[in-house]
């Protein structure tokens, strides 16, 4: 009995993931890179268990006044803020929305273009020249004075922020997944495969998608550390939710506070933390599409 359309999508993602993972957990950086994202993802799901106080606890000094811009000492690891709360809780509080941002814009953002991109590449003719003309409009859209009109229409909310990025970012992966699946449909194989009756669905579920994923799975890989990344600007200029605590957030609270370079601990710790999620997701990626090459390399 053959599976039906569920269970061979499943099938196929599953057996794929799960290879290229095996692949890249062999070379050592994107082994580290994994490991790192993996403790990331701990910190998002745990961080406010984890952390030692609330997050907008004020914490006294023995004389009684605001323990204000304190560094690191054993009480406080990463010192406190100007108005006597906790660096490292608020930190660790702040791992769930960047985490959360980053996965559900990356996820958007490839899902989006993956669409688009086979879509375009498989169907070909009018249909590819019509979405490959809004891919293009698309790209004439700057991304932070767009998202400023629209926050400005629909409110600062913290999922309307993942979801005007992720509408805009999809952009790149369509035009180089289409271009992908334009070599891909061409070989002998897929030819075969519509010559005994293959469905489309089938066609790009068995030859196309796993041809691709490596190069999909890079492009999700630079959606998270995008979507981490355009956060915390759109953060850093005041048009995110201020109540909804990130990275991105601390980084601003710290600048407008100026106190940036004097109390470094508050803004640092946030900042480096970005820039290793970015960097290990990226990283990630890259293995995963170079372990794609090499196996398609050796067919």
């Amino acid at each position: 009995m053959l599976p039906d359309g569920g269970e061979l999508r499943n099938h196929y993602v599953i057996r794929n993931l799960r290879g290229g993972l095996s692949k890249i957990l062999r070379e050592p950086m994107t082994r580290y890179a994994f490991f790192i994202l993996i403790g990331i993802l701990l910190l998002g799901l745990l961080g406010p268990t984890l952390a030692p106080y609330d997050y907008d606890e004020q914490h006294r000094t023995d004389d009684g006044e605001l323990n204000r811009l304190s560094p690191p000492s054993t009480d406080h690891w990463f010192g406190t803020t100007e108005r006597g709360e906790d660096v490292f809780s608020r930190v660790l509080y702040g791992a769930r929305p960047t985490v959360i941002t980053g996965f559900v814009g990356g996820f958007l953002i490839i899902g989006i273009g993956l669409s688009v991109g086979i879509t375009a590449g498989y169907l070909g003719g009018r249909a590819e020249a019509v979405i490959m003309r809004l891919v293009d409009f698309v790209y004439g859209v700057p991304l932070i004075p767009t998202a400023l009109v629209l926050l400005a229409l629909l409110g600062t909310g913290f999922w309307s922020v993942i979801l005007i990025m992720s509408l805009i970012l999809w952009r790149g992966s369509a035009r180089v997944l289409r271009s992908q699946v334009l070599q891909i449909k061409q070989r002998p194989y897929i030819q075969a495969a519509k010559a005994t009756g293959a469905s489309n669905t089938r066609i790009i579920l068995k030859h196309i998608l796993p041809n691709i994923a490596s190069m999909a799975m890079l492009f999700f890989a630079l959606g998270v550390g995008i979507a981490i990344v355009k956060q915390a600007g759109l953060a850093f200029l005041g048009v995110t939710d201020p109540f909804t605590p990130s990275w991105g957030i601390m980084i601003r609270n710290a600048y407008n506070s100026g106190f940036v370079a004097e109390a470094w601990w508050w803004s640092v710790p946030a900042g480096s933390l970005i820039g290793l999620t970015v960097l290990s997701t990226f990283l990630l990626g890259r293995g995963y599409e170079s372990a794609g090459t090499e196996a398609e390399g050796g067919m």
